[in-house]
C-alpha cells in the first residue's frame, strides 16, 4: 500500500487563514482561491492573451458631395464641348434649304430607300408581308375589341402646358416655336426690348444710327431693324422707315402687321394659327421660310449668365427642319421636294428628336442639368471598370442618358392612352363632339351664359349626355373604363356655375365656387395617378426594353456607387463581427456563466468566511514526516485518511496541505511525480482554452 506524502504548515499561517475547522476531518476549512484571469463580468478578453482580428482596410465609401464636386472637373469642360456642338447644329440648319444639314440628312435617308440593298424582289416582299400582317392583326383586334380599340383611337389630352409640349410631334414642336420665336423676335427678345438680343450685325448697326442717328431710343432701334430685315429694298431709307414709326402712336401693332403682311399673313390669321399650331404644320411652314434666317434671336437670356446659356435661333431653322420631314411638299413651280421616301423622312426625324430631347427643346440648360452629368457618370464608371465590363459600361451608359429622349413622350401617350379607356364604348368621333361641346359649354359658362343655376345643369345634361356609350360593356369593360375615369378625373372637368349677376365684391361668389374643395381633391388625385402611372410605365416598361438587350449583350454595367455600397456594408459586417469577438470569451458560454458564478462565490467567500465542505477526492496516503512530529511551530498535514486519533489534539489542529512542499516518497510511490507533472500542464492547458476563442 503507498504510504503517501505529507507537507508542513506554520501554525500561524494556519490560524491567518480564518478558517476554523469543527467538523472533524473531511469538513476542514480551506485557503483562499485566486480569482481566474483574464475574464470579467462582461464576457470580454483582457490583457496581451486575447486573440485579435485583423480587418483589411476598405476604400471609404463614395459620398455624394465628394462625387458630386469631383465630377464638375469633367461636367463642365463637357457640358461646354456639348453647347458648341448645338450651336454648330443650329448654325448648318439655316440658310437656303437644299444647302441645310435636315436636307442633306433626308437626302441621303432617300439614297439608302432606294439602293439595290433596299429594291431588292425579296426585301420587298419581306417587308410588305410584314407590313400586311400587322395591319390584319391591328384590324381585327379592334374589330373584335372594345378595349383594343378603344387604347387606340381615343386617349384622353394633356392640359398643362407642359405635358401638353412633352406630347407634341416634332412637327408640332416646330410650329409651336415659331410662335415663340415672333413673339420673342416683336418684343426684341424678352418683356424689355433690347436690341443686343436681335443679334444685329456691325452693318446693321451703322445702318441703324445713319438713319435714327445717336439719341434714338431702343424700340425705334428694334423697328427699324426689323423692318429694313423684312423687306430691305423697301425699307432703306430714313423717310419710309419714320413714316411707319410716326403711326405707331396710332396704332401700336402697325410693325407686327408689316412682317406679318411680308410673309404672307395677317393679324386675324395669324391670331388662328398661334391658338392651334400643331392644327396648322403646313402654314407655318410657309411663313417661317419666308421669313428666312434674317428673323433672328437669342434664346435664352439668363441677364448675367446670359451669353453662357443663350442659343441662336432663326425663322429658317424651323421653315428647314419642318420641309424635311414633311410628306409631299412641293416648291411655288409644283415639282416635289425632297425628301420622297419614308427613310428620308424618318432620318431628319430622328437626328431632330435627338436634339430637342436632349436638349428640353434646344436650351443648354437642359444639357448641363441631365445629360452631361449623365455621361460623366458613364465615363467614371466606365474608367474604374474591370476589363471585361468596360464595354458594357459604356454602351449602357450612353443608352440611360439619352434614353429618356424616347421614353419620356411616348410614356406620356401611353399614360394617356391607358387614360382613353374612360371613352370605352364611344366611338372617336363620339370623344371628339363631346370634348366640342365641353369647351362651348365652358366658354359660354365663363362669359356669364346661364343665368341660373338650372339653365347651367340642363346644359349640362345636355353636353354629358353625349358620353354614354354606344355598345354594351361588360363586367371587366365597366372596370377598365372606371379605372380610365380614375386616374383622369382632373381632366376635362364639369367647371363651377358662373352667376352673372355677381358684381363687383360679390363676384368674389364665383371664385370661391371655382376653387370649391371637391375640385382641390380630384385635382390631387388625377395627378398623383397619372404621375404614377407616367413613372411606372417609363421605369418599368420602356426602359428595360433599352437596357436589358444591352445587358443580355455585353453584361451587366460596373456601377462605382454600388460597388461602394457593397464594400460599406461588408467592412460593417466584418467590423460587426470583429466587436462580437471582442466582448465574447472563446469558450462556450456555458462554461463563461461558470466562471462568473465561481468568481462570484470566491468574492462571497471572502466577504464572509463559511464553512466549506471539500468534495471527495481520489485517497492520497501521506506519511508523516518526523522533522514535523519533532517541531511543535508545525503541524504535520496528513492524507484524508490517516492514523491520527479523532480525539487528540493534533487531529483538530490538522489541515490538508495545498502543495507537497516537503515530501517523503518511498520507493512504491516514485510514478506520482510523472502524475502531478502531467496534472500541472493540464491546469496549464485549461486556463489556455478559457482565455481563447473556440
Amino acid at each position: 500500500m503507498v504510504q503517501g506524502y505529507g507537507s508542513y504548515l506554520n501554525k500561524n499561517e494556519y490560524l491567518n487563514t480564518g478558517y476554523i475547522n469543527n467538523t472533524g476531518f473531511g469538513a476542514a476549512a480551506v485557503a483562499p482561491v485566486p480569482l481566474l484571469k483574464n475574464v470579467n463580468k462582461n464576457n470580454s478578453l483582457q490583457g496581451p492573451q486575447a486573440d485579435t482580428v485583423d480587418i483589411p482596410q476598405q476604400q471609404a465609401p463614395i459620398t455624394a458631395g465628394d462625387d458630386m464636386f469631383g465630377s464638375l472637373k469633367y461636367t463642365l469642360p463637357l457640358w461646354f464641348v456639348l453647347g458648341k456642338g448645338v450651336d454648330l447644329y443650329n448654325r448648318h440648319c439655316t440658310g437656303e434649304y437644299n444647302k441645310s444639314l435636315p436636307a442633306k440628312l433626308a437626302r441621303f435617308g432617300d439614297r439608302v430607300s432606294n439602293s439595290k440593298v433596299f429594291n431588292n424582289s425579296y426585301v420587298q416582299k419581306a417587308e410588305n408581308s410584314i407590313s400586311r400582317t400587322k395591319n390584319n392583326i391591328l384590324n381585327r383586334l379592334k374589330s373584335n375589341s372594345n378595349v383594343v380599340r378603344t387604347l387606340m383611337e381615343n386617349s384622353t389630352r394633356p392640359e398643362w402646358e407642359f405635358a401638353k409640349s412633352a406630347m407634341f410631334t416634332q412637327e408640332q414642336e416646330l410650329a409651336n416655336e415659331f410662335n415663340t420665336l415672333f413673339e420673342r423676335y416683336l418684343k426684341g427678345g424678352g418683356k424689355t426690348p433690347a436690341l443686343r438680343h436681335l443679334i444685329p450685325s456691325k452693318e446693321e448697326k451703322a445702318f441703324i444710327k445713319n438713319i435714327l442717328g445717336p439719341g434714338a431710343s431702343e424700340v425705334d432701334k428694334i423697328n427699324c431693324l426689323q423692318l429694313r430685315r423684312i423687306n430691305p429694298l423697301k425699307y432703306n431709307n430714313a423717310q419710309a422707315i419714320k413714316a411707319v414709326l410716326s403711326q405707331r402712336a396710332a396704332d401700336p401693332d402697325i410693325v407686327k402687321n408689316i412682317l406679318l403682311k411680308e410673309m404672307g399673313c395677317d393679324a386675324a390669321t395669324y391670331a388662328k394659327y398661334k391658338a392651334n399650331p400643331a392644327k396648322y404644320v403646313k402654314e407655318i411652314r410657309e411663313l417661317a421660310l419666308k421669313a428666312g434666317k434674317d428673323m433672328k434671336v437669342y434664346h435664352g437670356n439668363y441677364s448675367i449668365i446670359g451669353p453662357i446659356f443663350r442659343r441662336q435661333s432663326n425663322m429658317s431653322q424651323i421653315g428647314n427642319k419642318l420641309l424635311s420631314i414633311a410628306k409631299g411638299a412641293t416648291d411655288s413651280a409644283g415639282n416635289a421636294i425632297p425628301p420622297k421616301t419614308a427613310l428620308g423622312r424618318g432620318v431628319s426625324k430622328t437626328v431632330q428628336g435627338l436634339m430637342r430631347g436632349v436638349t428640353f427643346g434646344g436650351g443648354k440648360l437642359g444639357l448641363l442639368i441631365f445629360v452631361a452629368p449623365a455621361l460623366v457618370d458613364m465615363y467614371q464608371n466606365a474608367k474604374e471598370a474591370p476589363d471585361d465590363q468596360k464595354t458594357g459600361t459604356v454602351v449602357y451608359g450612353l443608352a440611360e442618358a439619352l434614353s429618356w429622349v424616347a421614353t419620356f413622350p411616348a410614356s406620356m401617350r401611353l399614360m394617356h392612352k391607358i387614360g382613353g379607356l374612360r371613352y370605352l364604348g364611344m366611338t372617336a368621333n363620339q370623344t371628339e363632339q363631346y370634348r366640342q361641346a365641353l369647351e362651348k359649354f365652358k366658354e359660354t359658362n365663363k362669359a356669364g351664359g346661364f343665368t341660373t343655376k338650372a339653365d347651367f345643369n340642363k346644359a349640362w345634361e345636355k353636353v354629358n349626355s353625349i358620353r354614354k356609350p354606344t355598345t354594351k360593356l361588360n363586367w371587366f369593360e365597366k372596370g377598365l373604363k372606371g379605372l380610365g375615369t380614375l386616374i383622369t378625373q382632373d381632366l376635362e372637368m364639369k367647371p363651377a356655375w358662373k352667376n352673372p349677376n355677381l358684381k363687383g365684391i360679390k363676384s368674389l361668389g364665383n371664385t370661391l365656387r371655382g376653387k370649391k374643395i371637391g375640385n382641390f381633391f380630384r385635382h390631387g388625385a388625377g395627378a398623383a395617378g397619372k404621375l404614377g402611372l407616367f413613372f411606372g410605365i417609363m421605369g418599368y416598361v420602356l426602359t428595360p426594353l433599352i437596357t436589358k438587350p444591352l445587358e443580355w449583350i455585353f453584361g451587366k454595367p460596373y456601377d462605382r456607387h454600388e460597388e461602394a455600397e457593397k464594400k460599406a456594408e461588408e467592412t460593417a459586417k466584418q467590423q460587426a463581427l470583429q466587436d462580437a469577438m471582442t466582448q465574447q470569451q472563446g469558450t462556450s458560454q456555458e462554461v463563461i456563466n461558470a466562471i462568473d458564478n465561481f468568481n462570484t462565490r470566491m468574492e462571497e467567500a471572502k466577504a464572509a468566511p463559511a464553512v466549506s465542505v471539500i468534495p471527495p477526492r481520489e485517497p492520497k496516503v501521506f506519511v508523516k514526516s518526523q522533522e514535523a512530529v519533532a517541531n511543535d511551530n508545525t503541524r504535520y498535514i496528513p492524507s484524508q485518511e490517516c492514523g491520527i486519533p479523532k480525539d487528540s489534539d493534533e487531529f483538530r489542529t490538522y489541515m490538508p496541505a495545498q502543495s507537497n512542499q516537503i515530501v517523503q516518497m518511498q520507493e512504491e510511490v516514485k510514478g506520482l511525480a510523472d502524475i502531478e507533472q502531467r496534472a500541472d500542464e493540464a491546469v496549464k492547458q485549461a486556463y489556455t482554452l478559457l482565455s481563447r476563442r473556440i
